[in-house]
């Protein structure tokens, strides 16, 4: 759910700077129905996550309240510059639940450079409102988000701040702070054609790259604790050890769209790799708030299903649904193999995956 295009930062490292600060938005009644309507018929877990910055919008604590009474499973990502209005709602989040705020760096001059607030906040003042959460809510999962970026990546025809030599210390900050986790992840720009989110691997000199990035993550390793965790996304692992290839090997048919998709003021999308492209478009952003436009949303969905080639489409794309688009294909072909499939058993299952 991306509740607004809105944004107080100017990242220049934004994969959405396109899409950022456009005079369009919800009416938000329509925006509560559509939301009570999905959870009717099966929605599990809503990420309020890009497009803009969530907690900007006006009726942010309705709305993930509102969530959280439909039974929802919600999580938050943030720039942390209104970490009180996320210390509001901190009450009504469940164990299962999480937020993650998007910081980047490991000291405030590279925080500066790479964000570019609108209005004065340092790092060290974002970080402090993460123990003032934890407080309120002891149980929640706090995550510190790292894009990696190095010199020659570009994107919106910018070359954008290296922050590569701070992993070590944002891990340590991250520890200081009260954060459960630091999660690396290498930076993505847009593929020329298709506007998709790709790995950017043009670097020059990329083996000394990876390089640096071991190097970095070996030194972060000793902050680890019981209650912090260092994590290596998909996308990093397999750039590191240079299998991005095989997650960007796609079946033709992405089943995934099926199950996950965009809401958006623009619209809805079928993946947050194409948000706001119109070859990914399902239809407007109230599409979901009445029964008929649910039922024309099933059958964009099994249009777009049947006629988006993920194969073409994707080919450049690092797809973290990957190998779950290839298990469903396999019991497709295989159908008796439903027989053997597991029941999950958690007491909370996590369908954010």
């Amino acid at each position: 759910l991306d509740l607004t295009t809105a944004c107080n930062f100017a990242c220049d490292h934004c994969v959405d700077m396109d899409i950022l600060n456009k005079p369009i938005k919800y009416d938000h009644e329509r925006l509560l129905a559509s939301l009570e309507k999905m959870a009717a018929t099966g929605l599990k877990s809503v990420i309020v996550i890009g497009g803009g910055e969530p907690t900007v919008y006006p009726k942010f604590a309705d709305t993930i309240r509102f969530m959280k009474r439909l039974g929802l499973q919600v999580s938050i990502v943030s720039n942390g510059s209104y970490n009180h209005r996320i210390e509001e709602i901190a009450d009504c989040l469940e164990e299962s639940d999480w937020v993650r705020l998007s910081l980047d760096s490991g000291s405030d001059k590279v925080f500066q450079a790479m964000h570019k607030p609108k209005r004065p906040i340092s790092l060290d003042e974002i970080c402090a409102g993460v123990p003032k959460i934890r407080t309120r809510n002891p149980k929640l999962t706090l995550g510190f988000s790292f894009i990696i970026t190095w010199k020659g990546t570009t994107i919106n025809d910018s070359k954008i701040v290296e922050n590569l030599h701070e992993m070590a210390d944002a891990a340590r900050r991250a520890r200081d702070h009260a954060f459960s986790y630091i999660a690396f992840k290498p930076f993505l720009t847009r593929a020329e054609g298709n506007n998709a989110e790709v790995i950017d691997a043009r670097a020059a000199q990329l083996d000394a790259v990876k390089a640096r990035i071991r190097e970095q993550l070996a030194q972060a390793e000793p902050f680890e604790t019981p209650a912090f965790r260092i994590y290596r996304t998909t996308n990093l692992k397999a750039f590191l050890a240079g299998g991005v290839e095989s997650f960007t090997r796609q079946p033709h048919q992405c089943h995934m769209q099926f199950f996950r998709q965009v809401l958006s003021p623009f619209g809805v999308f079928n993946c947050p790799v194409y948000r706001n492209q119109p070859h990914g478009r399902l239809g407007p952003k109230d599409a979901y708030a009445d029964e008929p436009g649910f039922q024309e949303m099933r059958r964009s969905t099994g249009r777009l299903i049947a006629g988006f080639d993920a194969t073409h489409e994707c080919s450049e794309v690092t797809c973290l649904y990957n190998t779950a688009n290839w298990t469903i294909e396999h019991l497709i072909a295989n159908p008796h193999l439903l027989d053997t499939l597991e029941e999950v058993t958690d007491d909370v299952p996590d369908y954010f995956l």
